[in-house]
């Protein structure tokens, strides 16, 4: 028969769990998703069966390994032939990797620079346009625009002439849409 009585003890006291330090969640994450990427990897080669390697290194484990048929001919099939690919050490890779990033970071702040002074000529155009009472930019008179600005108004030119080249292209490759009867 039960009472109300409390009863106090062992037994009816919860459980704590003992929360995982970080060290063993960042594996069992990392493991988790190793296998997701791995079985993913698995998924699309059987698909579409293409060559295709994934190597997964984790900081603190085993590196794991996927690759369809194998490591070597994914390297021969999209890396330059006569190529001995296990000679390049971490260090000189971080380096490589090093360099290209700083190359990127160079080209990065080179079209940003450029941008700016496309959006400068920009506005003298623009200002240009509504001085003369032009409906476009391009019809603009350049004998008003400073003869500093004049190469990066051509610029402009021909990147408005590529785009409507480029869309003349793709209209003119489009299948006709479906006449309606």
């Amino acid at each position: 028969m039960a009472t109300d009585a409390t009863v106090t003890g062992p037994a009816t006291r919860p459980r704590r769990r003992r929360r995982p330090d970080d060290a063993s969640r960042l594996h069992d994450r990392i493991g988790y998703r190793r296998s997701i990427l791995l079985n993913d990897a698995r998924e699309v080669s059987e698909l579409f069966a293409p060559h295709l390697a994934v190597l997964v290194c984790p900081a603190g484990g085993n590196a794991t390994v996927y690759a369809n048929p194998t490591v070597e001919s994914v390297l021969r099939t999209y890396l330059p032939p006569n190529k001995d690919y296990g000679t390049e050490t971490a260090d000189q890779a971080a380096a490589r990797v090093g360099a290209m990033r700083r190359e990127t970071r160079s080209i990065h702040a080179r079209v940003t620079v450029e941008r700016a002074q496309l959006f400068a000529v920009a506005r003298k155009v623009k200002a240009a346009q509504v001085r003369q009472e032009r409906e476009h930019w391009w019809e603009v008179d350049v004998d008003s625009l400073p003869e500093a600005d004049l190469p990066d108004f051509a610029r402009a030119l021909d990147v408005l002439r590529a785009e409507v080249l480029r869309r003349i292209g793709k209209l003119a490759n489009a299948p006709e849409p479906p006449q309606r009867q």
